[in-house]
């Protein structure tokens, strides 16, 4: 058995089953032995100079640094991206965008890699994970991906990113003007979302409560609010997800997976009856309902609401 093949196991199981020419060389396997283990199956050949041990399977992330041991200017963006930090809307793909400067050429033919070309990105815009993997951060990648996410996933997107304060809208807008042209994909859309949004607005726990508000005020909803404070009798505050305070209205949207318990539908039921009790009506809504009865959902909401605005108005004559 050849003396550098234990080295060679341990460096598998320390790369997540890569190496690089570079690193077998290190190790002190030659060109004409690295020949004969790809020959022999031992070695696959993912990208130029980059090897997998045949024994470990190729996953997403494996692929991500492989990319990234093949050419170190290359860095991972647009859904890729949103998948290695654990987006949603991000879909499974098998196309990895990758960043590269201009007329650079690594990495090209192959068809599940999708190159972007442009300048050297600033160091801010890049993280460096500890498994290698280089992936454009939080600010940058939003105005990646408004090359190939529509405006109501890209919103959901950004209020996700705020949701965990991995930045901020300033912060998103600061990166992302520079890169503002007509000829850049997604420029259109990255100021048609971020314009839309207040700096000051607090941001939505979930994707369902971006598709509902949006779905509300395509029918002409107005006034709704996100995260709205409301102080019940008991001392006790809540924050609706979405409201209208001007007509007490308050929208919670509930998700089953992990708000479905007896003690929480108990406790909500108990705040529901206290903001009852201080002129609020509480109409709240599923995730089914937004997966898979939206339209009729909004459709009885929008009709509650005509009725609490023309309850208010009589009220205020």
């Amino acid at each position: 058995m050849p003396a550098f093949t234990k080295k060679l196991a341990e460096h598998l199981c320390e790369h997540m089953g890569l190496v690089h020419d570079d690193d077998l060389e290190g190790l002190g396997v030659t060109v004409s032995q690295r020949r004969r283990m790809v020959a022999d199956g031992v070695l696959v050949k993912v990208l130029d100079a980059v090897y997998r041990a045949a024994s470990t399977p190729l996953t997403f992330e494996m692929r991500c640094r492989a990319i990234c041991m093949s050419d170190p200017r290359a860095v991972i963006t647009g859904r890729a991206a949103g998948r290695i930090w654990g987006l949603r809307k991000m879909g499974s793909s098998p196309t990895i965008e990758v960043r590269i400067p201009h007329h650079q050429h690594t990495l090209a033919g192959d068809a599940n890699i999708l190159l972007r070309r442009c300048p050297a990105l600033p160091d801010m815009d890049i993280t460096v994970r500890d498994d290698g993997i280089r992936v454009v951060s939080p600010p940058r990648l939003i105005f990646d991906l408004g090359a190939s996410l529509d405006d109501d996933s890209l919103e959901s997107v950004v209020e996700q990113v705020l949701d965990r304060q991995w930045c901020t809208i300033p912060t998103i807008l600061d990166v992302g003007r520079p890169l503002i042209h007509r000829a850049r994909p997604g420029s259109a859309r990255f100021v048609r979302v971020l314009g839309s949004r207040p700096a000051w607005l607090k941001p939505a726990d979930s994707d369902h409560e971006v598709r509902l508000r949006r779905a509300l005020e395509r029918k002409g909803v107005r006034g709704l609010v996100r995260q709205h404070e409301l102080r019940l009798p008991s001392g006790w505050t809540i924050h609706a997800d979405l409201a209208i305070p001007g007509i007490q209205w308050a929208i919670p949207v509930d998700h089953v997976t992990w708000h479905g318990g007896r003690v929480d539908a108990q406790r909500d039921k108990q705040n529901d009856r206290l903001a009852h009790a201080i002129g609020w009506q509480v109409d709240r809504v599923t995730d089914d309902d937004i997966d898979h009865h939206l339209r009729r959902t909004v459709n009885e909401l929008v009709a509650t609401w005509k009725r609490r605005t023309d309850q208010f108005e009589r009220g205020a004559a």
